[in-house]
């Protein structure tokens, strides 16, 4: 199981501070952002887009890290010129960089606003060519949030046999919208996986948010642990395997006085996952 580190975690660090946070707790691997979920900020520095791609691929070279995604291409789905031209930018800085993809966040409806339709298959379509011609992957993450356009990845899978199953096209697992959306079964499509636990047991599922995602422990009220072990068992982690990205957004998490043994203790009940070996 390759594991990885998203900036959600400590966005408070530049990008050269996070890649070296980074190699400093053992993994090989982080996904970079161009923004956060609303109410979250994320400082310029550690912002993907406001460094050259030319130094965004000297840097991770140099911490020997490679950097996964640019996280996120936000309402992907919502397709018009807007979009197009925010996609187009997104995938050249990462072709540039290094960077192997782009994730594509569908729209969330604001409080008291209805569910938007999807547009999932022309969003897509207007996508593919984009994508194949830059050598760029584009991941639908779908959010478990009753607003979101996009919940279940079984919509998107759908989508993806129609097109043939395109290379450039893949699903995210995130652990968290997972279980919000009551999710059944795995996608066949995963090409990462997104991670983070919840401690919280004090509210119903359909009410945790993103401030209730911390970093996992053996202690975690969704058994996001769990969905990994079954996506394993069932041929996930064979041949080209998905990464596991630690994409926790707590403000406890990043304000934490131990924040890398923190993350440490995460990645050890991670890696025990296939190891079969109890975290030290």
């Amino acid at each position: 199981m390759r594991l990885a580190l998203n900036h959600s975690l400590a966005p408070h660090l530049s990008i050269p501070e996070f890649l070296d946070f980074a190699a400093a707790a053992g993994v090989d691997a982080v996904e970079l952002r161009n923004g956060m979920p609303p109410g979250w900020h994320l400082p310029p520095a550690a912002d993907v887009t406001t460094y050259a791609p030319a130094r965004i691929a000297r840097l991770a070279a140099d911490a020997g890290i490679s950097v996964l995604t640019i996280n996120a291409l936000l309402d992907f789905n919502r397709w018009n010129a807007e979009r197009a031209e925010q996609a187009r930018a997104l995938i050249a800085t990462a072709a540039a960089a290094g960077i192997d993809a782009i994730v594509l966040c569908p729209t969330v409806a604001a409080p008291g606003e209805a569910v938007p339709h999807s547009n999932l298959p022309s969003a897509l379509d207007a996508l593919i060519p984009l994508l194949t011609d830059a050598g760029i992957r584009g991941l639908v993450e779908p959010l478990g949030f009753p607003q979101a356009s996009v919940r279940r990845a079984h919509d998107v899978d759908v989508c993806l046999r129609e097109r043939g199953s395109p290379l450039c096209l893949g699903v995210v697992h995130d652990t968290f919208h997972h279980a919000l959306a009551g999710a059944a079964g795995y996608s066949p499509f995963i090409g990462l996986i997104h991670v983070s636990g919840v401690t919280r047991s004090d509210v119903p599922v359909a009410a945790l948010g993103d401030e209730d995602r911390v970093l996992v422990t053996e202690v975690d009220t969704l058994a996001s642990c769990a969905q990994i072990a079954a996506i394993g068992a069932g041929g996930g982690f064979a041949g080209n395997a998905p990464a596991v990205s630690l994409e926790p957004f707590a403000r406890s998490v990043a304000e934490s006085p131990t924040l890398a043994a923190d993350v440490r203790a995460s990645l050890a009940v991670l890696a025990s996952l296939t190891t079969g070996t109890e975290p030290a």
